[in-house]
């Protein structure tokens, strides 16, 4: 409802109240004169007839009073007329009498004027003696009419007073909602941003003084917007400036980054990320999902192992919804391993930054292996020094002994040939006096003799041989190795360490064991391990009662079609689990201070898995021993070994 009918309206219901309550006061006035006029005629005709019917009344002349009555009915108004005498006897009457009982009195306060009758009764009175009354009804439809007219008249006065205030109230509301109206356009149009808009200014009331201040407001309003403008432009300006230099700087760096929004959608990718991913624009729009983005990376993406792969991916997928900063090393695809951190936005989302460690892995690996093979290197040289010396040492002599005993087993049997002909040509005398020499006994014990030294020499030439191919492999290259050889040499050189404490059981599946292999490496693999294997069981005799008093190292050696799989078992203490986990780091042993140095693992487990490509584990079970397995791949796929003294040399 506008304000103009709000105006119009409020005047004409106060003009309405108004003429209401003169209308109803003027028709009051209006009634109770007329009805005042009324009484005053009923009242002086009632009078005046009993009056003139004294005398007729105290004289009983009825005839007199009927006259009196007929004369009386001829008046204007008049309804009826009855005369009674003191005692209410009706004497005379005429006209139209009422049923009711009428009092004496004003008809005006003893009865209304609904059946349109105006009651009025009068006194007898002769010598100041009440001799009865005389009553007459007047008709009160003159009242009525004057009192109907009146109020038509009225209230078609009000109704067009109303209508005349409704006009002007029209025209004053016109005049006083002008400016009203104005103000209100204005100030829409400066709510729609029209700042600076200037209404007419009319006259110098209250509204003018209005319109003034909205004109200051909106001038005001404007000189605001464009500061606000200018500055907005200058942070937009500087916001533009600023996103570029740090998506410059974004797609600079070479880590992959992922802004992602609270809701998973991605904000921002830059150029390392599409390249690390293999990502195309179009897959990292903004409002893409990072876990479609993920997967779409995933399925463009050639994983060699693709379990392990989509092990990779549902960790991903699991970590996205963490709060807190994780940071985690992954293999992608198999070729790649990238270190992931994950830092929570205080606004909500995340960021992600993929770092490529491909090569600072490459280079600690590289760096371990030779720090590694330096070891070795140091170790095996030091060793073979030891070795060829000691083999040396015991080649000489064993040589002139297998010689000397060559000699005497070929002396032996000429000399036999010689006796054997001298029993043929010989007396009874001189066959008595061979069987006096015993010489049945001595041609029996002697070659056996000689043959078990010659034995004996030979088994210390093995020792001596294995020794020195211990102590001089070629490692140059990967070649053949017959393995059931390479581990009896390495049985055998390291008898000294187990047979005290130890039966060692070579348990090999085949006769026939080409394996390709490093064999100075895996030579020393084995020994490391069956060392290991005989020191765990030494410590554990004390606590243990070993049958013959000896524990059990068992090798076992067999072949597949991928792989050449040794095994070395021993029935010692067993590893705790918390040392499991750390059996194989650099320097970590179980063994008591000054007995072990913690890099003989180590050493296996480098040779095994860098420089064989194969796999080396443990399972073991507390009180019941130990067994390590190692897994050489029968197709390996090598890079060119470095010789360490070519590296050293380098």
């Amino acid at each position: 409802m506008s304000f103009k009918l709000k105006t119009i309206l409020g005047i004409a219901l106060i003009e309405v109240v108004v003429l209401g309550i003169l209308v109803m006061t003027s028709l009051q006035d209006l009634r109770s004169s007329n009805e005042q006029e009324l009484r005053t005629r009923a009242q002086t005709s009632a009078k005046l007839l009993a009056t003139m019917t004294s005398d007729a009344v105290v004289a009983l002349d009825l005839a007199t009073l009927d006259a009196l009555v007929e004369q009386a009915l001829a008046n204007e108004g008049l309804l009826y007329v009855q005369i009674r005498n003191s005692s209410g006897l009706v004497l005379a009457e005429g006209g139209e009498v009422p049923a009711r009982t009428l009092k004496h009195g004003n008809g005006l306060d003893d009865h209304d004027l609904s059946d349109n009758y105006f009651d009025v009764a009068a006194p007898i009175l002769a010598g100041g003696a009440n001799f009865g009354e005389v009553q007459i009804g007047l008709s009160a439809s003159l009242l009525n009419d004057v009192v109907a007219a009146g109020t038509r008249r009225m209230l078609t006065i009000a109704g067009f007073e109303v209508l005349l205030v409704a006009v002007f109230g029209y025209m004053l509301g016109s005049v006083l909602t002008r400016q009203l109206t104005q103000l209100r356009d204005s100030a829409a149009r400066v709510a729609k941003g029209e700042f600076g808009y200037h209404m007419p200014v009319r006259g110098n009331d209250e509204l003018a003084s209005t319109a003034h201040s909205f004109n200051t407001m909106s001038t005001a309003l404007a000189e605001f917007a464009r500061t606000a403008k200018n500055q907005r432009d200058e942070a937009e300006a500087g916001r533009k400036i600023a996103e570029t230099l740090l998506h410059n700087a974004i797609n600079s760096v070479s880590q992959a980054i992922f802004i992602v929004a609270e809701n998973g959608e991605l904000r921002f990718v830059n150029r390392a990320a599409l390249d690390l991913y293999g990502l195309k624009n179009e897959d990292c729009l903004s409002g893409a999902r990072f876990e479609d983005v993920l997967l779409t990376a995933y399925a463009a993406g050639t994983a060699k192992d693709a379990d392990a792969q989509t092990a990779v991916v549902q960790d991903r997928l699991q970590r996205l919804d963490s709060e807190s900063i994780q940071t985690w090393q992954s293999e992608w695809m198999g070729e790649r391993i990238l270190l992931h951190t994950q830092r929570p936005i205080v606004t909500g989302g995340f960021v992600m930054v993929d770092t490529d460690i491909t090569a600072l892995c490459e280079v600690n690996e590289k760096n371990r292996r030779l720090e590694l093979e330096l070891m070795e290197t140091h170790k095996l040289e030091s060793l073979g020094t030891l070795a060829s010396g000691v083999a040396h040492e015991i080649n000489t002599p064993t040589q002139f002994i297998g010689d000397n005993l060559k000699f005497l087993r070929e002396a032996f049997t000429d000399l036999t040939e010689f006796v054997d002909k001298v029993e043929k040509n010989a007396g009874e005398e001189d066959l008595e006096q061979l069987r006096g020499m015993d010489w049945d006994f001595l041609k029996d014990e002697i070659p056996s003799a000689l043959l078990e030294a010659a034995e004996g020499v030979e088994s210390i030439g093995k020792i001596v041989r294995s020794i020195k191919e211990f102590a001089h492999p070629d490692d140059t290259e990967s070649t053949e190795a017959d393995m059931i050889k390479l581990i009896e040499n390495a049985v055998t050189v390291s008898r000294s360490q187990w047979r005290h404490s130890a039966e060692l059981t070579f348990e090999p599946a085949e006769p026939d064991m080409m394996v390709p292999c490093y064999p100075g490496d895996m030579s020393q693999v084995v020994i490391n391990l069956v060392v290991n294997a005989a020191d765990a069981i030494s410590e554990y005799s004390q606590s243990r009662d070993y049958s013959g008093g000896k524990g059990e190292i068992t090798v076992s050696l067999e072949k597949d079609e991928q792989y050449c799989t040794i095994k070395v078992a021993d029935n010692g203490p067993g590893i705790p689990m918390n040392s499991v986990r750390r059996i194989f780091d650099m320097f970590y042993t179980t063994k008591p201070p000054g007995k072990g140095t913690g890099q003989g693992l180590a050493i296996c487990k480098s040779l095994v898995e860098i420089k064989h490509k194969g796999k080396l584990s443990v399972h073991s079970e507390i009180g019941k021993g130990s067994t390590f397995v190692v897994k050489l791949p029968l197709n390996p796929v090598h890079s060119k070994h470095t010789d360490p003294a070519q590296s050293r040399a380098a």
